[in-house]
């Protein structure tokens, strides 16, 4: 009996060492397929509550340049009546994946970051969301 106890339990702890490695190949394997130069569109939504304003445009474009090293420039294109602001914003970030489901961006020093959620990722097409109502479609 205890043989089995112990040949089952090695077995639990074999099956969780490789799903801890597979989850780190499929981190890193994320990783590798962000690096690059990228489009990007932040998109929000109304609330279906708040009646829609035509002066006011619930998109913004721009461009993240990711590298490796764990680096990322986002330049935000903003305009007069953007939801998201009014002035083209350039900042540099550091940036990982985290749990193979968050893409992070830090500042230097800052221990929790902004967590975006990765929906979709393709070599050419990057859905991400942040909060509830804001996503980012990034192409290639």
């Amino acid at each position: 009996m205890k043989k089995i106890q112990l040949t089952l339990l090695v077995s639990i702890l074999i099956m969780t060492m490789n799903s801890c490695d597979s989850a780190k190949d499929r981190t890193s394997e994320m990783s590798k397929t962000l690096v690059g130069d990228w489009n990007v569109q932040w998109v929000t939504y109304p609330d279906k509550n708040t009646p829609i304003q035509d002066s006011i445009n619930y998109t913004m474009n721009g461009v993240m340049n990711i590298k490796e090293g764990g680096k990322i420039t986002i330049n935000a294109y903003g305009y007069k009546g953007c939801i998201f602001g009014t002035d083209t914003l350039i900042h540099t970030l550091n940036w990982e994946v985290k749990s193979d489901t968050v893409l992070n961006l830090t500042n230097d020093g800052d221990k929790y970051g902004i967590p975006y959620t990765i929906k979709e990722l393709t070599e050419s097409k990057v859905k991400l969301q942040f909060v509830e109502d804001v996503f980012l479609f990034l192409t290639k």
